[in-house]
């Protein structure tokens, strides 16, 4: 294994195939996209604006998660 960084803190970590975030980055994904999700079943008209402000989660992590397909979007 390897030494790389943290792509959400840039923390020095171990590399693993298909991660790109320490523990701490990954927690703070998984309960950003649990938020998202939540909010869209409970609001399925929302607008990316709306989830943002509602949930707190950055506009970049919401559009990054409709980008890599793990929230659908409409």
């Amino acid at each position: 294994m390897s030494l790389d960084n943290c792509s959400g803190c840039g923390k020095l970590v171990l590399k693993k195939p298909g991660h790109l975030f320490c523990p701490s980055c990954m927690a703070a994904q998984s309960e950003s996209l649990w938020k998202i999700k939540d909010y869209i079943l409970r609001h399925p008209l929302a607008t990316i604006l709306d989830i943002h402000r509602d949930t707190g989660v950055s506009l970049k992590a919401i559009q990054d998660f409709i980008k890599d397909q793990r929230v659908q979007y409409r």
